[in-house]
């Protein structure tokens, strides 16, 4: 388990500089009580949807369909009074990865792996991260976007239960606030793109249209870092995308569905005609972009060039590392 240490990830760690800015002004006074006040003001009458290690991956994937998450902190119990220790927060991004060992499409023994299985498939399900509600926000951005961490439990000082905080929960706290933010959201892509081009951004890859839905999701499973696989057509054009949350509702009922060609699966399991995903320019400015990704509810933005074609995606750890390279 990782526990946040606010002083030693602000001096020894992230050597902020000591500037002054409008965004920089307001966040520095903010701390993740009042990220939860805005956004999960509801979440103490409510009981965190959890897992236990011993759950079956076909479990999870219902659960995780029926609460509309890609994510759930994963519990055993211990001792004597069976008493919930968390061990990890496993994504679908885990469980998809977990399905890529799958040899053939008549191999339903995919379904009845437990999350143990499951823990360690990906970087951000080795360990748990932890955070307080006392912890200051910018330290817990710096934390989702510089430690390929997306998701933290946030332990509640009160003994209440405790809370998944994600990096789309933050984004929507700073649209909620966005005219506290200032002159950063005139950020356009291309500079977005440059702040975070230290990280060593991934390389895109594509697929084309016409391969199964099983053969996309082995792709994307092969290669997560971007954590999307857009699909293109015969020219290179951008027709679609999948992420990990297409894997949600798939059972052993469905399995077979996933022979079809990626388009169809997509429509079908979208429950819609609408597969268009969604698209920024060079023009479109952070404060666009915040409002494109929280709106439409998504978890990335591709960049499309003049000529019409994909150059790059954006992310909310994006967005966020902004408000932490400019701080």
């Amino acid at each position: 388990m990782t526990t946040l240490q606010p002083s030693l990830q602000r001096d020894q760690d992230l050597n902020f500089p000591r500037n002054s800015s409008t965004h920089h002004s307001f966040l520095a006074t903010k701390r993740i009580s009042h990220v939860l006040a805005k956004v999960k003001p509801a979440t103490s009458k409510r009981p965190l949807v959890d897992l236990s290690i011993t759950a079956t991956i076909e479990q999870a994937l219902s659960l995780l369909s029926s609460e509309d998450t890609l994510s759930v902190p994963v519990y055993r119990l211990d001792g004597a009074e069976q008493t919930k220790v968390y061990v990890a927060i496993v994504n679908v991004l885990d469980l998809m990865k977990l399905f890529n060992q799958q040899q053939q499409l008549t191999d339903n023994l995919f379904f009845q792996q437990s999350l143990e299985d499951a823990i360690e498939q990906t970087s951000q399900s080795e360990r748990l991260v932890t955070v307080q509600v006392s912890d200051a926000l910018l330290d817990v951005i710096a934390l989702l976007t510089r430690q390929n961490t997306h998701q933290v439990l946030v332990i509640n000082e009160q003994s209440q239960p405790p809370i998944l905080l994600s990096q789309m929960d933050l984004l929507r706290y700073l649209q909620a606030h966005n005219h506290h933010l200032g002159p950063i959201l005139d950020l356009t892509v291309p500079r977005l793109v440059q702040l975070d081009s230290q990280q060593a951004r991934p390389t895109v890859t594509t697929a084309t249209y016409k391969i199964t839905a099983f053969s996309a999701f082995q792709q994307l499973a092969r290669d997560a870092r971007v954590g999307t696989l857009p699909i293109v057509d015969d020219e290179g054009y951008l027709v679609s995308d999948l992420g990990p949350q297409d894997l949600q509702g798939i059972d052993k009922s469905r399995f077979q569905e996933l022979k079809k060609p990626i388009l169809m699966f997509l429509k079908s399991n979208r429950r819609d005609l609408v597969v268009t995903p969604f698209t920024c320019h060079e023009r479109f400015t952070l404060s666009q972009i915040m409002s494109a990704l929280v709106l439409g509810k998504t978890s990335r933005l591709w960049w499309i060039g003049q000529d019409g074609h994909i150059k790059d995606v954006i992310t909310p750890a994006n967005v966020l590392g902004a408000f932490i390279a400019l701080y």
